[in-house]
C-alpha cells in the first residue's frame, strides 16, 4: 500500500500545474540565479556584475544586474532520523537544529520533515518557533534510511512559491538509503526540476561526503557540508546560513538559446577569486 500511495504523489506532482513551472523561463522572462562565492570558509563580498560571466546553452548572455540577494528565507528541513543515529548523534542534531532557528529572523518559515523507513511532515511551514521546538522534543530515532522519498515527497509539500522569500531546502542524513522505493535518478530529477535551493548535511565519521551527496548538491545549486564527529553540526549549520545570507542574486535576459526544454548554465568569476556555486540550469516546458 506504502509504494502505491508514493507512485500516486509522484505522478500528481508531474502532473501538477506548479511542477511542470519552470524555475527559470525564457523568451521574454528574466532568469534569475542564485550564486554563492566563497574563498575557503569565508564569503566572498563586494562583486558586481563586472565580475561575473555567464552562458546560457553554452551562449555568453549580458547580464543585467547582480545584487546581494537579501529576502527573507523559507526552510525546509529534511531530516534522517533513523536508528543509526540514536545516542549521541542525535542529541547533537536537536541541538544544532534548535541553534538554527534561534539564528532565523521573525519573518523566516521553517517547515520540518523527518524520514526513517517513512516520511513525516512533523511541521509544516510556519512562523511559530514553539511549535517547532515542541517538534524537536518529540523526535526519536529508529527505523531504516528513506532519503529519496523523503527528498520527493519533501518537494510535494513545499509551500506555494511567494515573491517576498526564498525557498531552501536543508537535507541532512548520516549515511546511504537503505529503504526508498524511489530510485536516486528520480530523486535528483525532482530537485532539477523544482529550482529549490538544496545544501546537504552529512554526518561521516568514517569518510568523505557520499557520491549522492554531492549530486543532490549539484542539481539543487547547493553545497555538501560534511562532519566527521556529532559536535560539528552546530558550527556546519551555522556555516549554512551565513552562506544563504551572502548569496548573490543574478538576473539575464536570455538572448540565443532554444526556446523549451533543458537550459545549461554556467556562471564563472572575471577578476575576482573564490568558488562559484549556483545552480546547474532550469527548464522551460516539458522535457
Amino acid at each position: 500500500m506504502r509504494r502505491v500511495a508514493i507512485v500516486v504523489l509522484v505522478a500528481a506532482a508531474a502532473a501538477s500545474p506548479a511542477a511542470q513551472r519552470p524555475t527559470f523561463r525564457a523568451g521574454v522572462d528574466v532568469v534569475r540565479i542564485e550564486a554563492s562565492v566563497m574563498n575557503g570558509r569565508s564569503a566572498v563580498g563586494g562583486l558586481k556584475k563586472e565580475n561575473f560571466a555567464v552562458t546560457d546553452s553554452g551562449v555568453p548572455q549580458a547580464i543585467d544586474s547582480v545584487t546581494l540577494d537579501r529576502m527573507p528565507l523559507s526552510l525546509m528541513l529534511v531530516f534522517d532520523t533513523s536508528e543509526s543515529l540514536l545516542g549521541p548523534p542525535f542529541t547533537a542534531l536537536i541541538a544544532a537544529t534548535d541553534r538554527l532557528i534561534d539564528n532565523l529572523r521573525p519573518n523566516e518559515a521553517v517547515a520540518l520533515i523527518t524520514f526513517s523507513d517513512q516520511v513525516r511532515v512533523a511541521v509544516p511551514s510556519t512562523l511559530d518557533r514553539a511549535a517547532l521546538r515542541a517538534a524537536l522534543t518529540g523526535l526519536t530515532a529508529a527505523g531504516a534510511t528513506s532519503i529519496n522519498d523523503a527528498i520527493v515527497l519533501s518537494l510535494l509539500h513545499r509551500p506555494p512559491s511567494a515573491t517576498d522569500a526564498r525557498s531552501v531546502m536543508i537535507v541532512f542524513s548520516d549515511g546511504r538509503d537503505t529503504a526508498s522505493w524511489l530510485g536516486s535518478s528520480q530523486a535528483l530529477a525532482a530537485v532539477r526540476r523544482s529550482g529549490m535551493l538544496v545544501h546537504v548535511v552529512e554526518l561521516r565519521p568514517e569518510a568523505g561526503a557520499t557520491n549522492f551527496a554531492r549530486e543532490l548538491a549539484k542539481a539543487g545549486g547547493g553545497r555538501v557540508w560534511s562532519a566527521r564527529s556529532a559536535g560539528a553540526l552546530r558550527e556546519l549549520f551555522e556555516r549554512v546560513l551565513d552562506e544563504l545570507r551572502a548569496r548573490y542574486l543574478i538576473t539575464y535576459y536570455p538572448s540565443g538559446v532554444p526556446a523549451a526544454f533543458w537550459h545549461n548554465v554556467k556562471v564563472k568569476l572575471k577578476n575576482a577569486r573564490g568558488e562559484v556555486t549556483a545552480r546547474p540550469g532550469y527548464y522551460v516546458g516539458s522535457q
